[in-house]
């Protein structure tokens, strides 16, 4: 049973102050948050968050008076279902914090590292966990972390309190301005996409290419799939292919073929015919990209609400794809389009026509390479004449999320695309 948060009070414990919630003591999947006490009181605002969100949470203030801290931890540590842990200067060397990390990872446990400062980790922390999960906050506005944990938890199998309220709020001058008639309902994981950083791209000529930092995807060639160059700080390119780091100062290898793609979203808005497509350059003719991520260009992003079943998202129109086999009888694999190049004997539809698709009614039929549900989908254009079509092949959507991750939408989950 869940607990009714209205009834959950803070309180204060002598020598550690005002804790957010008593901790998680159920049955149900909780987080584990790992911290150093000196960071309590920013520690504690963020298990405040989790809580409203809808998240349970296990956090050692919540240890009974007289009980061995050692045996308690141990115990919550092996029952939770996720490890959280919050990264400072002054965590990151405790013993207290490492001793929880190899517990946690020994079990297996799902590990999710949440930066709340810029913070070196000692060469030993590095080795274990710098292939993990990371998030850096002090480097996010405050909706996107907050997307970025609840799509992390969510991801590991967690379930949000349907008593929640919504996640987050936009931030000012970061989302668009949508009329009440078209407002979403509810947020999806995957979280409205706010732009951030700056991006310049060289070329092999020295000509320069200013993008927004975030929306940096790397496409291969013939294929329907997407990379997003994620906490991009920089891109060179190599005898080898390209050497990319991050963030966090990790680096790994891009490997790329002749006529794979970088897509973007440019620093100036584009008015002209391929205004709904993103910018993009061959790949081989990149050699460096430098991003800033303190610094975003101030362009005006035309977006297209994403309606699920089970919430709503913002994503920018460019970054709207559908793919749809041309071929009936191949693998999803083979010979993919997009724009909905392919509905039925009954006509054509293009992204740049559409004014919004709505799901009618979702089929049932299995094809030999998988689920095949046909859709039949209401289709309204601008002078809001209306076709119907059935959607009758092998076909994916994808769209672009808070972080600027391309995602695939489950087709069974889709209820409504809306160019606002």
């Amino acid at each position: 049973m869940m607990e009714d948060r209205k009834d959950m009070q803070t309180r204060l414990v002598p020598g550690v102050g005002r804790m957010p919630y008593p901790a998680y003591r159920g049955t149900e999947p909780y987080v584990f948050v790992s911290y150093a006490h000196l960071d309590k009181d920013a520690v504690f605002a963020e298990i405040k968050r989790f809580n409203e969100a809808g998240f349970h949470v296990w956090y050692d203030e919540g240890i009974a008076p007289g009980n061995e801290w050692s045996d308690e931890i141990a115990e919550a540590l092996s029952k939770c279902s996720v490890f959280v842990v919050m990264l400072t200067p002054t965590s990151a060397p405790r013993e207290a914090v490492l001793n929880e990390i190899s517990f946690a990872l020994d079990e297996g446990k799902p590990l999710l590292a949440i930066y709340l400062e810029e913070t070196e980790l000692p060469p030993g922390l590095r080795l274990r966990i710098s292939r993990k999960q990371a998030i850096l906050k002090y480097n996010m506005t405050d909706e996107e972390y907050e997307f970025k944990f609840i799509e992390a938890f969510t991801r590991f199998g967690l379930k949000r309190d349907e008593t929640a309220p919504p996640a987050g709020k936009a931030a000012p001058n970061t989302a668009p301005s949508v009329p009440a008639s078209q407002a979403l309902t509810g947020k999806h994981p995957f979280g409205d996409y706010v732009p951030k950083g700056t991006a310049v791209i060289t070329d092999g000529l020295g000509k320069e290419f200013t993008a927004i930092g975030n929306s940096l995807v790397y496409k291969p060639v013939g294929k329907i799939a997407f990379q997003t160059l994620h906490d991009l700080i920089s891109m060179e390119k190599s005898p080898n292919g390209y050497v990319l780091k991050d963030a966090l100062g990790r680096e790994s290898l891009l490997k790329t073929s002749p006529g794979d793609e970088l897509l973007f979203l440019g620093a100036v808005e584009n008015r002209g015919l391929g205004a709904l497509d993103p910018e993009k350059l061959q790949i081989n003719m990149v050699r460096s990209i430098r991003v800033d991520p303190g610094s975003t260009p101030d362009r005006r992003i035309k977006y297209c609400a994403v309606r699920m079943q089970n919430g709503a998202f913002l994503s920018p129109c460019q970054f709207l794809f559908f793919s749809v086999n041309e071929n009936d009888g191949a693998p999803p694999a083979m010979k993919l389009k997009k724009d909905l190049n392919k509905f039925s004997a009954k006509g054509y539809a293009s992204l740049g026509m559409m004014k919004k698709l709505t799901v009618v009614k979702a089929g049932e039929g299995r094809g030999p390479y998988g689920d095949r549900r046909p859709l039949d989908v209401a289709v309204q254009y601008p002078g809001d004449d209306t076709e119907t079509f059935a959607i009758d092949d092998y076909f994916a959507i994808y769209a672009m999320g808070a972080g600027g991750e391309v995602r695939q939408l489950k087709r069974e989950e889709l209820r409504e695309i809306e160019i606002l």
